[in-house]
């Protein structure tokens, strides 16, 4: 139970997927062009780039994904966030009932549940890394969609005068370089990981995924939408505290301790959101402390 959660917070992982699928350099090269095109375009000036290529990637993905099923779910997710971003629906029920279906969708695709989606299984209940616990890793490319639509509202690379702070724009850099290998001493105290450097093609996918289908996402959703809502009510300590606090209780099937440090994990990104005003500087240092989990320690978590 721990193992499998563990890994769905670094690559949005699912647990249902049956047998492993036949991958293929093909496949997966697709699958990770087709989160980074998603992204690219999402910051496009011109509507037909920005909504148009999300369209045409989704098709294409049915040569990795197979699903028609969820490519229809995923035409109409891009549907109603145009619909909901360019407000073209009269009438607030009208409104109100494309919000509801966006949520839901949105809830499907964070939780990898929509009908139809089937991620791409790298291992079958394998050891990624010496010393580590044997692990079924899968790589999603569902999640990546609320990225997308998310950017439609909230602006990843430029900058944010509404959090930013007086304190100089350097410390945002320097921040996660001191803070990142304390939270991993802290992990290797608590019998999490052990000390394993270690670099092969498949943790290199690992990463790149992680960066894109996670990193992304996760940033959008609690930095970018829940600690700026929170904070135009709470404050600046209030909407940073309590988004930490609601990023560590959702890593509550990975245990106690493993709330503990990925809320100390959310106050870094927090902080760094806050002192750089760049939502990309918080997405960068959740990947960063994430690669160095992946390439310098057990991973997921040390074979007990």
């Amino acid at each position: 139970m721990y193992f499998h959660y563990h890994c769905l917070c670094y690559l949005g992982l699912k647990k249902r997927l049956p047998h492993p699928m036949n991958l293929s350099d093909y496949h997966l090269l697709a699958a990770l062009l087709y989160s980074a095109l998603l992204l690219l375009c999402s910051g496009s000036s011109k509507r037909t780039l920005r909504y148009g290529i999300p369209l045409v990637a989704v098709w294409l993905s049915l040569s990795f994904t197979g699903s028609l099923l969820f490519a229809l779910q995923a035409v109409a997710y891009i549907g109603l966030t145009y619909v909901l971003h360019q407000q073209r629906l009269p009438g607030r029920w009208l409104m109100t009932i494309a919000w509801v279906l966006w949520v839901a969708l949105s809830v499907g695709l964070l939780t990898h549940l929509l009908p139809g989606y089937q991620g791409l299984q790298l291992t079958n209940s394998m050891q990624v890394k010496a010393n580590s616990l044997a692990a079924s890793v899968y790589l999603n490319t569902d999640k990546v969609l609320i990225a997308w639509a998310l950017l439609q509202w909230i602006p990843a690379w430029k900058i944010n005068t509404r959090v930013c702070s007086t304190v100089p724009g350097w410390f945002s850099l320097v921040l996660p370089l001191l803070v990142i290998p304390l939270i991993m001493l802290l992990a290797v105290q608590l019998g999490l990981l052990r000390w394993q450097p270690q670099l092969s093609a498949l943790l290199i996918i690992i990463v790149v995924s992680n960066l894109l289908n996670t990193c992304f996402t996760e940033e959008l959703i609690f930095r970018g939408g829940l600690q700026q809502g929170l904070q135009q009510k709470l404050g600046i300590s209030g909407g940073l505290i309590i988004t930490s606090i609601i990023f560590g209780v959702v890593h509550f099937a990975g245990g106690g301790w493993y709330m503990l440090l990925a809320t100390l994990a959310g106050l870094l990104y927090g902080l760094v959101y806050l002192l750089s005003g760049r939502l990309m500087w918080a997405v960068l240092c959740h990947w960063g402390l994430n690669t160095t989990h992946i390439l310098l320690f057990t991973w997921p978590v040390v074979q007990a």
